[in-house]
């Protein structure tokens, strides 16, 4: 899941490098095969359904799916190429699951219930303090209400409280944003970690 995903960059790459893997294991599992037709259909199960993303954006959104469509595309023409034989998922019939939508209003169990889920990836928007908008601040407000001094934080720590309540269902996901070193140093750090400590991080 990546709940920030824009274009999908994050979810491209991932689903490219575990197709690769799965190859690999493909190629290793068959490598004394001498002869007899392998129907390697049969055989890939990595597929696209297998990941999500949540986007504000609505074109971005749609280019997000396109994107991780052609990396199945291409990803099925490498194995293609090493059993020598013809494979295609046409008609498509499996659709990424990107949600065009606001991934801090948005509930992500509705996407995928945490048992389901691995990982959590992403590279959400900073926006520091200063330069947050009203509508950012009142984002901050209702995630971190209750918690003492939280108008100091940036707005990408949203994500990070989302991701730990979310966890709370599948403590083994795993999650990991790129963010700004702000959130592990100076004012923000007292904020943010004494909160998410207490969510079981």
């Amino acid at each position: 899941l990546d709940p920030a995903c824009g274009c999908g960059n994050f979810l491209v790459v991932a689903y490219r490098e575990l197709r690769l893997l799965e190859l690999a294991t493909l190629r290793e599992l068959h490598k004394t095969r001498t002869s007899g037709f392998l129907d390697v259909s049969q055989l890939v199960f990595v597929d696209v359904d297998q990941f999500y993303g949540v986007e504000l954006a609505e074109f971005t959104a749609q280019i997000a799916q396109v994107a991780l469509w052609l990396t199945d595309h291409q990803m099925n023409l490498r194995v293609s190429e090493e059993f020598g034989q013809y494979f295609v998922r046409l008609p498509l019939r499996k659709a990424p699951n990107i949600v065009h939508d606001n991934a801090l209003a948005l509930d992500w169990r509705k996407i995928v219930p945490p048992a389901e889920l691995s990982y959590i990836v992403g590279n959400p928007p900073f926006v520091g303090k200063a330069f947050q908008g009203e509508a950012q601040k009142a984002e901050i407000a209702a995630i971190f209400q209750g918690v003492k001094g939280f108008g100091v934080l940036d707005y990408v720590a949203c994500w990070y409280r989302r991701a730990a309540d979310y966890m709370a269902g599948n403590p083994a996901i795993r999650a990991a944003f790129v963010s700004t070193n702000s959130i592990t140093q100076g004012k923000q750090t007292g904020v943010l970690w004494p909160d998410l400590f207490r969510r079981g991080v």
